[in-house]
């Protein structure tokens, strides 16, 4: 399973990818097409953004249900 999220920027319209640790409510990450510096939270317009954070949510949660099937089991606790 592929841990990066497609980010959309909306000056360039230029597409990057960014690993989904680091793509959270609130962060700031530059744009490596055009440099400019990209606010990414829940609230805005930008459809791009929004499906970006939910899309990395998704990808830490089954991140995280596969390290507590390892160190558990498959019943979990």
């Amino acid at each position: 399973m592929d841990d990066k999220v497609k980010i959309r920027c909306p000056a360039c319209k230029q597409v990057f990818r960014e690993k989904a640790n680091k793509v959270r409510d609130g962060v700031q990450l530059n744009c490596p097409n055009c440099c400019k510096l990209l606010t990414l939270n829940r609230d805005t317009d930008d459809p791009f953004f929004r499906r970006a954070l939910k899309l990395a949510k998704e990808i830490r949660a089954i991140a995280q249900a596969q390290i507590i099937e390892k160190a558990y089991g498959p019943k979990g606790p």
